[in-house]
């Protein structure tokens, strides 16, 4: 029962830290419109141009979200936010993106026509996705924690997974359902866009969640997280 006391005292500290950061830094939900904005005007400028199209939209994308973990990692390592943090983050962490997206395109290149041809190959496929999912879970905050090249954020996170699993999905499971539930909450016209600004601004809440819960995490071994529980209590 410690494990769980432990685990629980964790969640209550990230998840108030969290929202205190969310609220704190509540402008930065508009740069969800921005990023969409972004991807609109790449996808209608790139469709003339077939497959170097797709690479302009492929390195839109890849700014945004190394954009998106700039400013989430400002949010847990500073506490705030400013314009001139928004201003560099496209290109801090845009070929960190770029490297794990090309290692996720070249696996899946070469693996699905294989996996396809085997009798259940969309359900071992579909698994193989999920699997993926699950061991390289960490690989967003190891790209602005850890700092590493492609290769070892996917062992790092193989790594930091299989250490720490129990711990840190429950909450992102509980995160990701609330989202989910908001996100599908039926809303239109004006009401549309205050559940797209509060789903934007849950989305940054999670990101620094899960910032914070890496950070308890990482480096430290249940038998350390319970010693300090005990001293603390």
């Amino acid at each position: 029962m410690e494990w769980f006391f432990v685990t629980w005292a964790i969640y209550r500290r990230v998840f108030a830290r969290a929202a205190v950061l969310a609220v704190k830094n509540w402008p930065v939900l508009a740069t969800i419109f921005i990023y969409f904005a972004a991807m609109t005007v790449a996808v209608a400028v790139a469709l003339p141009f077939g497959m170097f199209g797709g690479f302009l939209v492929s390195l839109v994308s890849a700014a945004c979200t190394g954009s998106f973990l700039y400013l989430v990692e400002m949010m847990v390592q500073t506490s705030r936010v400013t314009l001139e943090d928004f201003r560099r983050s496209f290109g801090v962490y845009l070929w960190d993106v770029v490297g794990v997206a090309f290692l996720s395109w070249v696996f899946f290149t070469l693996a699905t026509p294989a996996l396809l041809e085997l009798p259940q190959g969309p359900v071992v496929l579909l698994c193989l996705r999920l699997l993926i999912f699950v061991l390289f879970n960490a690989v967003p905050e190891l790209i602005y924690l850890g700092h590493y090249s492609s290769v070892q954020l996917l062992w790092e996170s193989y790594a930091f997974i299989s250490t720490n699993w129990i711990e840190w999905f429950p909450a992102n499971i509980v995160a990701a359902a609330f989202i989910y539930a908001v996100a599908s909450f039926p809303l239109d016209g004006a009401a549309g866009y205050l559940r797209l600004a509060v789903v934007s601004l849950l989305v940054y809440f999670v990101m620094v969640m899960r910032g914070l819960l890496f950070l308890e995490l990482h480096g430290s071994s249940r038998r350390g997280r319970a010693f300090k529980y005990r001293m603390e209590s």
